[in-house]
Formats: C-alpha cells, sequence, structure tokens
C-alpha cells in the first residue's frame, strides 16, 4: 500500500516538474502576484477548454474550428468550479497518424500556480481532427477531439448592422433611452465576435443590446471579426436622446362636424357625413372612437356616412398615447329620405288692378301683380314681358303714379321723356323682383313671396309672366300665365 502510494506521489510530482511544451501567461485578466507576462494580442479565433473537480471530463471545450491562426485558452480554477486544487493538463495527441500531429501541446494548469490556473497558447491548425486529452494518470477520461475545417479561402469580413429602438418625440429623438441592437452575418467561417464602441471609446465585445439614456447626442461604431480573421469595416449609428418629459395627464381635445344637404327643417336629405378630429399637445393622439346611437365604441379612420333615415346621435372620444382619454361628446341630427324627382313646374297668376271706366279700361294707370307657387322644389325665379317687346321691363322702384299723355286726335298716346327711359335688352323677359315695380333691369336675384308690380302705360299692353323652380333636376321649362289692360 505504501508502494502504490509513493509511486502516485512520484508520478505527479514528475507532471508538475515537467515543463508543459507550450505554457504563456494569460493576457485576458491578470496574473497573481509574482508573475509577469509580455504584451501580446490575441489571434481572432479563440478556443476555450475548461476544467474543475471532476476527473472524467473536461466542463467544457470546443467541438470545431476553422483552419489558421488561433488562441487555444486552457482554465483549471476556482472560476471554472475547481475547488480541491485538482491539477489538469491540456494535451494534444502527436503519435497517433489517424490525428492531426501538427500542434505540440501540453499544458500544466493548477488552482495555486503563479497564473491562477489559466493560461494561453497561439497556435496554427490545418484542416483535419486533433484528438485532445489530460495527461494527468487517473483522468483517461478526459479527452476528446476538434473538427477543424478548411477556412483558408474565406477573405470576406462579415456583414454587421445596427438597429436603434425606443420611442421617439415629434423631432426624432429618442425619450428617455436608445436601445441599439447589432447583428453580424458571415457565410463563410462564420462571426466570430462582433465589437462597439460608444461615442469614440474603446472598442469592447457586443454580448447583448446596448442602452444609452444619457441625455445628448450619440454615436455608436461597430466592426465584426469571422473565423478567418477578416474584419469588417468600422459602421455607426448616430442619435440623440432627450430627457424624459412630465407625465402628460391633459385628454386630447375632440371635435365633430355635420355635413350634407339640408333640407327647409334642417334635417339632412339622403346623408349625414360627421367628421372626427383631435389634438394633444402632450404625448400626441394615439386614437379616435366613435359610436353610433348607442353601439359600442369603434375606432375611427374615415368621416362616418349616416344615410338611414330618422333621428341619430354620434358619440365620439379620444385618447392619447399617456393613455388619458376625453370625455364622451355627441351630436345629434336627423336624416331624410330624398324627395322624388320635382318635375312639376310652378303655377303662377296674374292679377291687374287700378281704377276702370265704365268699358273696363283703367283710368291712368293699371297694376300687375304676379306671384308663383311650387309644392316641390320651390320657386326659384318670376320673369315677365311687357307686350314682348324687349323695351317693355322699363321698371319703377314704386307703384307708378306718374302721369302719361292723353290719346290725341291723330294718333296713339304719346309718352314723357324721361332721363331713364327704357334699356333695350337682347330677350323680352325680365327678371321680377318681388315688392318692386318695372323700371330698369336689375341682376337676377331669389324671389321672395311677396308680389311683384308693374304699372302698365296709357294704351292697351299686355304682360305675360313665367315662372321656374329652384329644382336643378326638373327638366322643365316655365310656367306662364298672362294678362291684358288697357289704360287711358
Amino acid at each position: 500500500m505504501a508502494t502504490i502510494a509513493t509511486m502516485v506521489l512520484l508520478l505527479t510530482a514528475a507532471v508538475a516538474a515537467s515543463p508543459a511544451s507550450a505554457r504563456p501567461t494569460d493576457l485576458e485578466r491578470p496574473a497573481t502576484a509574482g508573475a509577469t507576462a509580455p504584451s501580446r494580442q490575441l489571434q481572432a479565433q479563440v478556443l476555450t477548454w475548461t476544467a474543475g473537480d471532476n476527473f472524467l471530463s473536461y466542463r467544457s471545450a470546443p467541438t470545431t474550428a476553422t483552419a489558421g491562426p488561433a488562441t487555444l485558452v486552457f482554465e483549471n480554477s476556482a472560476a471554472t468550479g475547481n475547488t480541491t486544487g485538482m491539477q489538469h493538463t491540456l494535451t494534444f495527441e502527436t503519435g497517433n497518424p489517424a490525428y492531426n500531429s501538427d500542434v505540440d501541446v501540453n499544458i500544466l494548469a493548477d488552482p495555486s500556480d503563479a497564473n491562477g490556473g489559466r493560461w494561453t497558447v497561439d497556435v496554427v491548425l490545418t484542416p483535419g481532427t486533433y484528438r485532445y486529452f489530460c495527461s494527468i494518470p487517473g483522468h483517461g477520461g478526459m479527452t476528446g477531439l476538434l473538427v477543424v475545417s478548411d477556412g483558408g479561402s474565406d477573405t470576406t469580413p462579415p456583414t454587421v448592422t445596427a438597429a436603434v429602438t425606443g420611442e421617439k418625440d415629434a423631432a426624432g429623438a429618442y425619450v428617455g433611452s436608445a436601445t441599439v441592437t447589432l447583428s453580424a452575418t458571415d457565410t463563410g467561417s462564420g462571426v466570430s465576435r462582433v465589437e462597439y464602441s460608444l461615442d469614440g471609446g474603446t472598442y469592447g465585445t457586443y454580448a447583448a443590446p446596448v442602452t444609452v439614456n444619457q441625455p445628448g447626442q450619440h454615436t455608436v461604431s461597430y466592426r465584426a471579426t469571422d473565423k478567418a480573421g477578416n474584419t469588417s469595416s468600422a459602421q455607426s449609428v448616430s442619435f440623440t436622446v432627450v430627457q424624459t418629459p412630465p407625465a402628460d395627464t391633459t385628454p386630447p381635445t375632440v371635435t365633430a362636424v355635420v355635413t350634407g344637404q339640408k333640407d327647409a327643417n334642417g334635417a339632412y336629405v339622403g346623408s349625414a357625413t360627421v367628421t372626427v378630429s383631435a389634438t394633444d399637445s402632450g404625448s400626441g393622439v394615439d386614437r379616435i372612437e366613435f359610436s353610433l346611437d348607442g353601439q359600442p365604441y369603434a375606432g375611427y379612420s374615415a368621416p362616418v356616412t349616416v344615410n338611414q333615415p330618422g333621428q341619430h346621435t354620434v358619440s365620439y372620444r379620444a385618447t392619447d398615447k399617456a393613455g388619458n382619454t376625453s370625455s364622451a361628446q355627441s351630436v345629434s341630427f336627423t336624416v331624410v329620405q330624398t324627395p322624388p324627382a320635382d318635375t312639376t313646374p310652378p303655377t303662377a297668376t296674374a292679377a291687374v288692378s287700378g281704377q276702370l271706366d265704365d268699358n273696363g279700361a283703367y283710368l291712368g294707370s293699371a297694376t300687375v301683380t304676379l306671384s308663383a307657387a311650387d309644392a316641390g322644389s320651390g320657386v326659384d325665379r318670376i320673369e315677365y314681358s311687357l307686350d314682348a317687346s324687349p323695351t317693355a321691363g322699363t321698371r319703377r322702384r314704386s307703384p307708378s303714379t306718374s302721369r302719361v299723355s292723353t290719346p290725341s286726335a291723330t294718333g296713339p298716346p304719346t309718352r314723357p321723356a324721361t332721363p331713364r327711359g327704357p334699356r333695350r335688352s337682347p330677350s323680352p323677359w325680365w327678371r321680377a323682383d318681388p315688392g318692386r315695380t318695372a323700371r330698369s333691369r336689375t341682376p337676377a336675384r331669389p324671389c321672395g313671396s311677396a308680389p311683384w308690380t308693374a304699372a302698365y302705360p296709357t294704351g292697351s299692353s299686355r304682360v305675360t309672366a313665367r315662372s321656374t323652380t329652384s329644382s336643378p333636376t326638373s327638366g322643365h321649362g316655365p310656367t306662364t300665365a298672362s294678362s291684358s289692360a288697357m289704360s287711358r
């Protein structure tokens, strides 16, 4: 028993005393007291093995790699689960022709050694399979294979992109914070690492989205390296972060307008259209909702047209991006059916008044009163013609009281000259304005219900009147009425 114990101690001492074929100091973490290391750059491809208290297998180990320069890392320390101080080695097989033999590595790692059990070595891998193992007696279960593919033809760097996300204000600045997410792809040897730099700082390894919450202008530069050592050109994305504004507690302002053709009672003919709009000077309008006649609220995206006859009520409200909802408001209106097309012309009448003699002639002057009625679209205008003459439309501002000459013995009666004599018109028809007598022609305008009067001159005259509806679809001409009178 003592002999066996002595043999184990001798073997352990021999392993500890024999130098590893490569045993440089780790550069990625500080060395323990008394250890020094020259400055050097890690290779683009880093392969890491770890060991702990288990002597039957490594805790972690790579399975694939790409041909070319690589940095091998072997760590056997408290950080990797070694609590007993057990030694392990990372040894590459060189005597078996079934495996690659061009890499001679035999690293001994001890948690209490000068580098705390973490070691690195630079090698050049070639396509094929490497076998590695732990050379400590009794640790034979710690073995594995590393398959190396040919990556020598990859000369294209990775493609790397950046996306900035977060809540934006109206000016495009990010409110409170902005998050930068990087992603890289490589169709050759594959992506090895992605790096970034914030506002010109030192590049660091990207492992998760980067959140920037300091107000101001910022620039994130980024790049990626593949397993063949190709590094992409540095790119950058810039953005602005602003402070989060005070909480918005004011709901939006929302209004509604009803439009459409109205009848005389104010009802909408055929249909009514409700247009809703909202404004919010805080967080901004998020949505507008409406309800027709007490139905559930629905999202508003375009003007709402109501064509069902009857009384209607549209309720509406708006919510801003802070969640404030305005009080419900409403607008009510009535829709009536579109009436049938008006194809019936107005009814026009004429009445002559004045002092009559024994023969039924009017003495001095006669007054013609015109009126029209329309039960459909309504009267649009009344027109008249005096003796079918273009000059018949002489108008006076009030019923005629002027004197005209009496008939002469040799001819028809004559009319005294007046500075405002008759004006000639290309049409014998004149617009009859309610409440005014024939004098001078005036621009057409809508007629009211008051009758129109005109004074006859001395002699036999005929007034012809006509009226037209206001319906644009009537499709018929005006109706006419006429009256004759003799004045003397």
